[in-house]
């Protein structure tokens, strides 16, 4: 080929480069893009590791599905997660068999890796209008080493419910209510542990920004989104209690989560467990009482600020908690970072704690939860909100 040949290729191949980047629904810069990529590869790279709950669970639920007729294969109770997760396994036993089995499987997850990221930036973009923040923040989500673990190496779907939150938040950020508690039903009809958001929306209510009469939506969302295993032939008295059902299933105060029972040797479940239980009701109901009382006004930093203490909160103070339960907090803990840039530090805490807990070293796991309930106490501590200062911020706006 001819230099000039090479020119007008090469002006081509970049052309269509920026016509693709400007046809994404956010503004894609170039090193944006080669970051997406990046991050594309290293999921391509790290599919094939079977991990134990892809053995265990997924690889077995798959083949149950295919081997059973697919749709029909739903009637049957042979997996502990809600139908909304196994309608994806369905798709991949039947519309995707002809991939590769944990590629199909894990295609889901790593999906929506990226459209977490995605509402990340357009949360941080709320407080950075301008600027390469909220690309930074998009950035920070698919490179965080719990995204990549949870999704990628483990084929779990823990970022499904968590991007659910997310949504969520978003929605109340932009003032609309019916649409983040769409999106907090959805969440939950993935996984209960949705739910560890439940004292933000508790707050939320007694300020009357969100209404009671809107609560019955969440229910109807997760009736809806069982309704196709019903159809199939699942009694709904099973659909209706799967969590319940999964509440009872380990007798474990901690699986590896890096929290306060870390502490407390597992001969004392039987007593520890409903005392966590009251613990957290209690200390749930003080937190939204005394926000409630507060004449300050619930502002997008505030409501980000309250949203990482609800996430952090939850697994940290309840019992029986896994390695994943901090999947949620360590999503806000990166947009708590580019919202509060002086304390950075919070999300590095969290990344990492979350991250030995994914290697599942027990004397690490026990060792971060100390730091980790430091960061949780220091994030309560300078949330004004609870914590009134002594003089009102200029222009401060009060109820």
């Amino acid at each position: 080929m001819t230099k000039a040949s090479d020119k007008t290729l090469l002006k081509l191949v970049k052309s269509q480069f920026n016509r693709l980047l400007m046809s994404l629904p956010f503004p894609v810069t170039g090193y944006l893009a080669i970051g997406i990529i990046l991050a594309v590869l290293i999921r391509l790279i790290c599919v094939p590791n079977e991990s134990l709950d892809y053995k265990y669970f997924l690889e077995p639920w798959y083949d149950f599905i295919a081997s059973n007729g697919g749709f029909s294969a739903l009637k049957y109770s042979f997996a502990d997660y809600t139908p909304p997760y196994l309608y994806w396994i369905l798709i991949s036993a039947t519309l995707l068999s002809g991939l590769p089995k944990i590629f199909a499987i894990k295609l889901f997850a790593m999906t929506v890796d990226f459209f977490c990221a995605f509402l990340t930036y357009k949360i941080v973009r709320l407080k950075y209008p301008e600027g390469r923040m909220p690309n930074f923040a998009f950035l920070a989500v698919i490179f965080s080493p719990s995204v990549i673990c949870n999704s990628v190496i483990w084929g779990q779907c823990d970022v499904i419910y968590t991007t659910g939150l997310i949504a969520c938040i978003y929605f109340l950020s932009i003032q609309k209510q019916l649409l983040a508690l769409v999106s907090f039903g959805i969440a939950l009809s993935f996984k209960f542990q949705a739910m560890f958001i439940a004292p933000l929306l508790l707050i939320m209510l007694l300020k009357k920004i969100i209404y009671w009469y809107y609560l019955p939506l969440i229910i109807l969302v997760y009736v809806v989104l069982i309704l196709p295993a019903w159809f199939a032939g699942r009694p709904i008295s099973e659909l209706l209690l799967i969590y319940f059902n999964q509440a009872n299933k380990y007798k474990e105060l901690t699986k590896n989560a890096p929290n306060l029972y870390q502490w407390i040797p597992n001969n004392f479940y039987n007593i520890v467990v409903p005392i966590g239980l009251v613990l957290t009701i209690c200390t749930i109901f003080l937190f939204a009482y005394i926000v409630y009382k507060s004449r300050l006004e619930i502002t997008q930093d505030r409501l980000i600020h309250l949203a990482t203490i609800s996430v952090l909160f939850m697994p940290y103070i309840l019992p029986k908690m896994h390695d994943r339960y901090f999947y949620p907090a360590d999503i806000f803990s990166l947009i708590f970072a580019f919202y509060f840039p002086q304390y950075r530090w919070v999300a590095i805490v969290v990344q990492m704690s979350s991250f030995f807990g994914y290697l599942g070293t027990p004397i690490y796991i026990q060792l971060f939860s100390i730091p980790l309930g430091f960061t949780l106490w220091f994030v309560v501590r300078n949330c004004d909100i609870i914590y009134p200062k002594l003089k009102a911020l200029p222009g401060e706006n009060i109820n």
